[in-house]
C-alpha cells in the first residue's frame, strides 16, 4: 500500500495490467470450454492452445526489439485495444451464430500476437516506474494482479456464461481490455528515447541473442524454464478432461492455480527471503514436481484443487525470484530485448506441449502425464541448484 500511496502512476499501471490479465483469463476459459464442448477432443483443444501461444513465441524476438525502440506504454495500449476488438468480434459472431472453431482459433492467434507486444513492454517498463529498491516489491505486486486474475477471471467468466451466456462473457472481456487502455492513458515512459534508433531492426534482434548468450544467468536458465513451461502447459489439456467439460469445475481448477499464485505473490511481497536464489528456485522445482506426481494419484476434485494451489504457489515463487534477479542484474537499456527473447525461448516448447499432450492424452490418460511431468521437473531442480551464477550480486553490463 505504501508503494501505491507514494506512486500513483504505478497504481494506474497496476490497475491497467490487472484489467488486461482478467480479460485474458476470461478469454482462455471461454476458449478451452467452447472448443472441448464443441469437439470433445483434447487434440483440438491442443490445437486451439497452440494458436493462443505459438504466434507470440514466433514474434517475440521482433516484438522485444520494437518495444525497446518505442514508447512501452503506447505499445501496451495498442496491444490491448487490438485484443478488445478481437473479443468484441467474437461476441458479435457468437450472437448471430456465425462463430465456429476455425474463426475462434484464427482470432485467438491475433490475440496472441498482441500479447507478444504487451507482455515484454509491461515487464520492461517497471524499472521506469519505481525505484531500484522497490523492483522486487513491484514485481510481487504485478504477480499478485496476475494471480488474482487467475482466480477471478475464470470464476467471473464461468458466472457470465452461466447467467448471461457466452456473448456477454466475450463482451465482458472486451470491456476489461478497454479499461486497461484508459488507465494507461497519460502514463509516461520516462526512459523512452524520442531519437530514432540508429541500429537496424534485424541487427538489434541479433544483439538481443548475443546478450542472452553473454549472460550465464539467462542462457543457462532458459532450458530449465522451457522444461517447466512444457509440462505446466499440459494442465491446460488435463483440466477440461478431469473436469469432464463442466465449466464450473474447469473454473475452480484454474482458480485454484491462481489462488496458489496469489498466495505466493503475497508471501514474497511481505517477506524478504534470505536464502540464495539457486536454493529458492530449485526448491520451487522440487515442490512443483512433487505436486504433479501426487496429482496423478488423486483424481477427485478436492485433492486436485489442493495440488493446483501448490503448483500455482511454487510457480510464482519461482517467477518472481527469477524476474527480480533479471531486472536488477541485467542492463536496463536492453531489458526489453532480453525479456522478449526469454519469453520466446522459454515458451517455445509450450505450443509443442499443447499439440503433444493433446494427442497423447487420448491414449495414456492424465495419470501418466502427471507422473512424467513431475519426474522431469524434479530432475531439472538439480541443474538449477548447481548454477552458481544465480547467487552473484554483481550488476551486469552489456559488452
Amino acid at each position: 500500500m505504501s508503494l501505491f500511496k507514494n506512486n500513483t502512476v504505478f497504481l494506474r499501471f497496476w490497475i491497467a495490467t490487472i484489467a488486461s490479465q482478467l480479460a485474458s483469463r476470461m478469454h482462455s476459459l471461454i476458449l478451452i470450454w467452447i472448443i472441448y464442448k464443441w469437439t470433445n477432443s483434447t487434440l483440438i483443444v491442443g490445437l486451439a492452445m497452440i494458436a493462443a501461444s505459438l504466434p507470440s513465441v514466433l514474434i517475440s524476438p521482433f516484438s522485444g526489439s520494437m518495444v525497446d525502440r518505442h514508447n512501452k506504454v503506447a505499445t501496451m495500449m495498442l496491444a490491448d485495444f487490438t485484443r478488445m476488438l478481437v473479443v468484441s468480434v467474437f461476441a458479435y459472431l457468437y450472437a448471430i451464430n456465425r462463430l465456429d472453431t476455425t474463426l475462434l482459433i484464427v482470432g485467438t492467434a491475433g490475440i496472441s500476437i498482441a500479447s507478444a507486444f504487451f507482455n515484454p513492454a509491461s515487464l520492461a517498463i517497471i524499472p521506469s516506474l519505481v525505484k531500484e529498491e522497490q523492483i522486487t516489491q513491484a514485481n510481487a505486486i504485478e504477480q499478485i494482479s496476475g494471480s488474482a486474475s487467475s482466480i477471478i477471471g475464470p470464476l467471473f467468466g464461468s458466472a457470465l456464461i452461466a447467467v448471461l451466456g457466452v456473448t456477454h462473457a466475450f463482451m465482458g472481456a472486451g470491456v476489461l481490455f478497454l479499461i486497461s487502455v484508459l488507465f494507461l492513458l497519460n502514463i509516461k515512459d520516462i526512459k523512452f528515447a524520442v531519437k530514432e534508433a540508429s541500429t537496424p531492426l534485424l541487427e538489434d534482434i541479433k544483439t538481443g541473442f548475443r546478450l542472452v548468450k553473454q549472460y550465464a544467468i539467462v542462457h543457462k536458465m532458459i532450458v530449465r524454464i522451457a522444461v517447466v513451461n512444457f509440462f505446466f502447459s499440459s494442465l491446460t489439456i488435463i483440466i477440461p478432461v478431469i473436469a469432464k467439460a463442466n465449466v464450473k469445475e474447469i473454473a475452480y481448477l484454474m482458480a485454484a492455480i491462481g489462488a496458489g499464485m496469489l498466495t505466493g505473490s503475497l508471501f514474497l511481497s511481505a517477506v524478504k527471503l534470505k536464502a540464495k536464489p539457486s536454493l529458492v528456485l530449485s526448491s520451487s522445482f522440487v515442490a512443483m514436481g512433487a505436486a504433479f506426481i501426487v496429482a496423478g494419484f488423486t483424481p477427485s476434485l478436492i485433492p486436485q484443487l489442493v495440488v493446483m494451489f501448490i503448483i500455482g504457489f511454487t510457480l510464482n515463487l519461482f517467477n518472481i525470484t527469477l524476474l527480480s534477479l533479471y531486472q536488477i542484474r541485467l542492463p536496463g537499456a536492453s531489458l526489453g530485448k532480453i525479456m522478449s527473447l526469454i519469453i520466446a525461448v522459454s515458451l517455445s516448447l509450450q505450443p509443442i506441449s499443447y499439440g503433444v499432450m493433446g494427442a497423447v492424452m487420448n491414449y495414456i490418460g492424465a495419470f501418466h502425464v502427471y507422473i512424467l511431468s513431475g519426474v522431469i521437473i524434479l530432475l531439472s531442480a538439480i541443474g538449477v541448484f548447481r548454477l552458481k551464477e544465480l547467487n552473484s550480486e554483481t550488476k551486469l553490463e552489456a559488452t
